[in-house]
């Protein structure tokens, strides 16, 4: 029986019964969400990104939202926020960025 405690003396008194890299905490994390530019927010790729026309649209309707001009909602439990307005032609346009976290609430 293997005994998870074990220690090897081949292995320089480290447990028998860790396996992968030593350091496994340091790999990056990518996360896959359903819309490309809420991933490359996350992912670090971008800032903030400026959406207007079909990608907006399409990336509404993979949240399930409507466009809702004067708003600022969050989209699933990404982090990310979309602030929502009309341009000066009137066209629906919105900035997608990472929410701000305030330490303590």
């Amino acid at each position: 029986m293997m005994n998870a405690n074990a220690t090897s003396a081949r292995k320089g008194g480290k447990s028998i019964m860790r396996s992968g890299r030593k350091h496994e905490n340091l790999t990056r994390k990518e996360y896959g969400h359903k819309c490309p530019h809420v991933r490359n927010l996350i992912n670090g790729g971008a800032g903030s990104i400026n959406l207007l026309g079909q990608p907006l649209t399409n990336s509404l309707q993979m949240y399930g939202m409507e466009f809702e001009p004067g708003t600022v909602k969050g989209i699933g439990n990404s982090g990310v926020e979309i602030e929502m307005f009309e341009n000066e032609e009137g066209h629906p346009q919105a900035i997608l960025r990472k929410k701000n976290k305030i330490n303590g609430l």
